[in-house]
């Protein structure tokens, strides 16, 4: 008797295992979602390429805040705890051919309690409000702007 109540399981779960497809291969012209994450206090710096209207990002480096700078090709994004108010800053230079538009999401982990959109400027950089709460930001949704303030 031991052991003939597995056999409906087993036949059960082989059963499953048939009927499921298998997963499908990536495929070569999708990569993995990229993003940056810098916590509070913190700013990323990082490479940016853009070839045929996509963009990779490179390797980020970490620092405190406020003491990096972009070279050319690079973007440096700092998050500023927020002092007395419930919101922080998201301060973001570029140093890019053309600007770029991307969401920060602020993330008291692993829930997400505030998303902003950042448009990217060239000639200034840019800063916006987001939940002071948030212990990090993850960067991510990059793509080419208008360079005019406004997002699409």
């Amino acid at each position: 008797m031991t052991g003939s109540w597995m056999a409906p399981n087993t036949f059960a779960a082989l059963a499953l295992l048939t009927v499921m497809p298998a997963p499908s291969p990536a495929r070569a012209d999708s990569s993995p979602p990229q993003t940056v994450s810098v916590r509070r206090g913190m700013e990323a710096t990082f490479p940016v390429t853009i070839v045929d209207g996509r963009i990779t990002l490179g390797p980020s480096r970490l620092s405190r805040l406020g003491t990096a700078q972009p070279a050319t090709g690079e973007i440096t994004v700092g998050f500023e705890p927020g002092a007395k108010t419930p919101y922080g800053a998201v301060r973001v230079s570029e140093k890019t051919s053309v600007p770029i538009d991307f969401v920060a999401a602020g993330l008291l982990d692993p829930i997400k309690i505030d998303e902003i959109v950042l448009c990217g400027r060239l000639d200034m950089a840019v800063s916006q409000r987001i939940a002071a709460a948030a212990l990090r930001i993850s960067l991510n949704q990059f793509a080419v702007g208008t360079g005019l303030g406004g997002c699409h």
